[in-house]
């Protein structure tokens, strides 16, 4: 599965980013190296290195009926400054 990687990701970024996909059903917990279940199925692995702020998130399941495309629009419109890295 596809793994995307930010830079530039600062503590305050990441808050965010759980806050925000919240409103889709989606929860993070808490921690720099998490797997995430989502909706459908759904489930991501994110890893955030502060130090580097860097944050890499991987798609590790997901239905067929739903693209990793589909995916990444609704984790990158919520979470705001990483869908432009």
């Amino acid at each position: 599965m596809e793994t995307k990687s930010y830079q530039g990701v600062t503590r305050a970024d990441v808050d965010k980013i759980r806050r925000e996909i919240g409103n889709f059903g989606i929860a993070i917990p808490e921690g720099d190296d998490v797997d995430v279940k989502g909706p459908l199925g759904v489930k991501m692995r994110l890893v955030y290195n502060e130090p580097s702020q860097v944050l890499n998130l991987t798609i590790t399941n997901k239905p067929g009926y739903v693209s990793e495309a589909q995916i990444w629009k609704v984790i990158e419109s919520s979470a705001g400054k990483i869908g432009r890295s």
